[in-house]
């Protein structure tokens, strides 16, 4: 079994929603197993440079302190806070984000990519990689942190902001935030626009996924 530790960004006392994107991985992928547990005193996740400033500190604590041991760490998180201070500290373990998973795997589908997330401008690692193919960063007028994605008018906000974005041209749709993951709108908006959708949590499963295939090859 390839393990792996799962950080969250978005405080909560509550395990079965700690637990949620990691058993979203574990229903698609098997042989993995995940281990989640999020950062403490973070109760609006990440939607700033200031909640990134504050979180990556946190991050990299509970990875080197919980994870160290595991094949592989997930931060799930589109802006992928504390990717490369986790990977400086602990340079055996796999470690890779919700945003450069997503824009990778948004990469391998090909078209013209819109962001949709809780920010104004788009995570660095759709900017980073993407380059050109990038049409815009979509923010719903409603959403300005993981938790508005929790409500009603959130996801209704979700869904006019996708179908704007096909108007606009966009030919795949990234998930530019993994709140949105927690709601499962990725389906929802694809049978509404026609558009492929690139969940980043269900990316980070398929990075994992093959990496512990290349393990077992060798």
């Amino acid at each position: 079994m390839f393990e792996i530790g799962l950080i969250r960004v978005l405080t909560s006392d509550d395990q079965d929603f700690v637990d949620m994107h990691g058993r979203l991985i574990e229903r698609l992928y098997p042989n993995l197993n995940v281990t989640s547990a999020c950062i403490p005193d973070q109760r609006e996740g990440i939607h700033g440079p200031e909640q990134e400033a504050q979180a990556i500190p946190k991050i990299v604590a509970l990875a080197t302190e919980r994870f160290a041991h595991k094949d592989m760490i997930l931060v799930s998180c589109a802006e992928d806070p504390g990717v490369e201070q986790i990977r400086e500290a602990l340079p055996g373990v796999l470690v890779t984000g919700g945003g450069e998973s997503a824009a990778a795997m948004a990469l391998r589908i090909g078209g013209r990519v819109g962001v949709l997330g809780i920010t104004d401008v788009a995570p660095k690692a759709y900017i980073r990689l993407l380059g050109d193919r990038l049409v815009g960063n979509y923010r719903p007028e409603l959403v300005h942190s993981s938790p508005d994605l929790l409500t009603d008018a959130g996801r209704r906000s979700c869904i006019d902001t996708s179908l704007k974005m096909k108007a606009d041209g966009c030919e795949v749709i990234a998930l530019g935030c993994t709140g949105l993951a927690t709601i499962g709108i990725a389906g929802q908006i694809t049978q509404i626009t026609g558009l492929q959708v690139v969940d980043p949590v269900i990316a980070m499963g398929a990075c994992c996924a093959f990496h512990a295939a290349t393990a077992r090859a060798f």
